[in-house]
């Protein structure tokens, strides 16, 4: 697989995609539209193209399933070997807000909707806040994964090794100011929201980071990565904290793939128009090679 490698971790050997990325990829708006109501009476939207071994993809804060996966080009180019679902989260997209602290349930939302569903297992993955979604349904489900991806984010490391985690690339990415640019600029079709990088979002997380931190520990001490035996990858942008995210992922993970994006960052990396090649190329290596 091109810009992968075995999980290695000193910084000299860590795994990096390679080439530039491409602007304009393909997009494809054959998906179908569908709601399904979760135990507590929320409304949830969700869509789906392809047929075959389900692909269960979960959005970043305050974006949507088809602003983060199928506009860029991941969803429809799995769809060819693979069923592939977003699910637009509590508050997000089309779908309903439901009670107060209703957020909390979204990995359970996961979960119904794979019961709902007659879904054993399937290929879960996230982006941001959905890889903390993900993360959310390895501690309390970890038998529903055929595999589990994470994009933009990860396994947060143990307070025990933290100090061990080498240091993350300073400074922004060289085209995340225009990635924010143009997603400030551009009237958002409702449904179709990009987020991971609205104010609105991210100032609560960086206002208290010390509470978010906390939270991803106690979430990352419930789950037990040696005891996994399906494949994991990860895939971050060069400047969103690679190293971080991941380093817990590389000592404890049996089988873990990393990918870090040259010259990206948390928006860029993913965002319609911005997205890497690579990003695409990586998800479907890793799902098709994974496919029972």
């Amino acid at each position: 697989m091109a810009g992968q490698c075995a999980a290695r971790f000193p910084p000299a050997l860590y795994c990096q995609a390679d080439g530039d990325g491409k602007r304009g990829m393909p997009t494809n708006d054959n998906w179908s539209d569908h709601y399904f109501t979760v135990s507590d009476g929320t409304k949830l939207h969700w869509v789906e193209m392809g047929e075959g071994v389900p692909v269960i993809l979960i959005h970043g804060a305050g974006g949507s399933a088809v602003g983060n996966w199928f506009v860029n080009g991941i969803a429809p180019a799995l769809a060819s070997t693979n069923r592939v679902i977003g699910i637009d989260m509590r508050g997000h997209g089309l779908s309903e807000g439901g009670p107060d602290g209703g957020r909390q349930k979204m990995s359970r939302d996961v979960v119904e909707f794979m019961d709902e569903h007659a879904m054993e297992r399937a290929h879960i993955g996230g982006y941001s806040m959905g890889g903390f979604v993900a993360a959310g349904v390895l501690a309390s489900n970890p038998e529903r994964f055929l595999s589990a991806s994470f994009g933009g984010s990860g396994i947060v490391e143990t307070e025990e090794f933290a100090g061990q985690v080498p240091a993350d690339k300073e400074g922004t990415a060289p085209d995340e100011a225009a990635a924010s640019e143009q997603f400030r600029k551009r009237a958002e079709t409702p449904g179709q929201e990009v987020g991971n990088s609205t104010p609105s979002t991210s100032a609560p997380i960086r206002a208290d980071r010390a509470e978010f931190l906390a939270r991803q520990r106690a979430l990352s001490a419930a789950i037990d990565l040696r005891s996994l035996d399906f494949a994991i990858l990860a895939i971050n942008g060069e400047y969103d904290r690679p190293y971080a995210k991941t380093h817990r992922l590389w000592r404890e993970a049996r089988n873990f793939t990393n990918v870090v994006l040259p010259g990206k960052g948390h928006l860029s990396a993913i965002m319609r128009g911005f997205i890497p090649q690579q990003y695409i190329d990586s998800m479907v290596a890793f799902i098709t090679a994974n496919n029972p």
